[in-house]
């Protein structure tokens, strides 16, 4: 069985999906599988250096000019090539690949329930609409699908008119370079990168610029923790450049000396920062999976994540849960609710907090990398088989 793993264009690809990618092409590899990753590339986009003008040119061509070459290049393969969608967003290209042994790798339904309105946070224009109804007429022509969660495939099936032939949840797996290590180690090595003094511990929050990721309420939480404690801990944001919105959040904020956003960081300094965290927050308002929740257990972090799926399934027994964000003029009142319980999980007793990371390092083995390739190994055979 030869396996083609079909992904995005490299600059619409952001670091979770290649991540993604490379894990399933290098994990195969070493399996013994031959394996080849295709994906759209600058084609007419590159006679463009306008930014809007690009950005719909590469759509152009991931979804009008790299068709032809999958169609193309698809017929040259032996007739049991499994063909892998590594994102249910590129749904699109189903038509070509239909009649092959094929797979859908779903992760989460956020932007089509948001173009469906169940998500009123998050408004969809009718462009956007228009475009996730595209692909989500393109998957749902699949047979076979992954999904990364039970809360995805629920949700999954839930769109789905007809059962899938094939359907597995299959969680995803951490890198194991993930793990704990020296708290002042990590605090000193973070206080040098970041230039602070970060020896007393801080609190961390790793996530993109996305709605769902609730920076917003990250900031709040924040904002009233530290109006009802005596401690001074930093607030260190890593991920993506602050958008207009947070930036004025931040600067409204009376503790935004002590705000701290980390930019595009390298994997050694993320490590660093979840090992050396006094506890990671993560108000998360929908996920496909919640990687970083997974990663800061493996570092023996302590996390307080959102009370929802997928997030307490990620958490299990050893996250500490705040309810879901509220909106609008209730935020206040949600975010003092869960300053109380960041104050209390700061206080735990040495026994508590050892126990609640032992909790942690024991869930986070769901998530082993050999064991979750093996899994997906497994039911691409059954596919294939079948």
């Amino acid at each position: 069985m030869k396996i083609i793993f079909l992904t995005h264009h490299e600059e619409f690809r952001g670091f979770s999906m290649t991540r993604y990618t490379q894990f399933l092409n290098n994990g195969f590899q070493e399996l013994g599988f031959e394996t080849e990753v295709w994906a759209p590339k600058n084609f007419f986009a590159k006679y463009s250096t306008h930014k809007t003008i690009k950005k719909w040119l590469r759509y152009i061509d991931t979804f009008v000019h790299f068709p032809f070459i999958l169609k193309r290049n698809s017929e040259k393969q032996p007739t049991d090539t499994l063909y892998v969608l590594i994102d249910q967003a590129l749904g699109m290209w189903m038509p070509f690949i239909q009649k092959k042994n094929h797979v859908v790798h779903c992760h989460d339904f956020i932007a089509l329930k948001s173009a469906l309105g169940r998500i009123p946070q998050n408004k969809t224009s009718w462009t956007g609409k228009q475009y996730q109804h595209l692909i989500f007429k393109g998957f749902s022509k699949a047979e076979n699908f992954l999904c990364i969660s039970k809360h995805t495939e629920k949700e999954l099936l839930t769109f789905l008119k007809k059962k899938p032939q094939h359907i597995a949840q299959i969680y995803n797996a951490i890198d194991p370079m993930f793990k704990p290590g020296n708290i002042t180690s990590s605090r000193n090595l973070m206080s040098a990168y970041c230039k602070i003094d970060l020896r007393n511990g801080y609190l961390l929050h790793v996530g993109g610029g996305d709605f769902y990721k609730n920076k917003k309420g990250v900031i709040e939480i924040y904002n009233q923790w530290r109006s009802i404690t005596s401690k001074t801990l930093p607030l260190l944001l890593v991920g993506s450049a602050p958008d207009s919105e947070i930036k004025k959040i931040c600067d409204a904020s009376p503790f935004k000396n002590d705000i701290h956003f980390l930019i595009r960081i390298e994997n050694h300094i993320l490590l660093n920062a979840y090992q050396g965290a006094s506890l990671f927050l993560f108000p998360s308002i929908a996920e496909g999976f919640g990687w970083p929740i997974a990663e800061a257990m493996a570092c023996a972090c302590p996390v307080i994540t959102t009370n929802a799926a997928p997030m307490n399934e990620v958490g299990g027994k050893a996250a500490v849960y705040i309810e879901p964000c509220m909106s609008g003029n209730e935020i206040k009142p949600w975010a003092t609710k869960a300053a109380k319980v960041i104050d209390t999980t700061l206080n735990l007793s040495n026994d508590k907090l050892i126990s609640l990371k032992k909790t942690g390092l024991e869930q986070v083995k769901n998530f082993n990398d050999k064991n979750v390739l093996l899994e997906i190994e497994s039911f691409y055979k059954s596919i294939t088989t079948s």
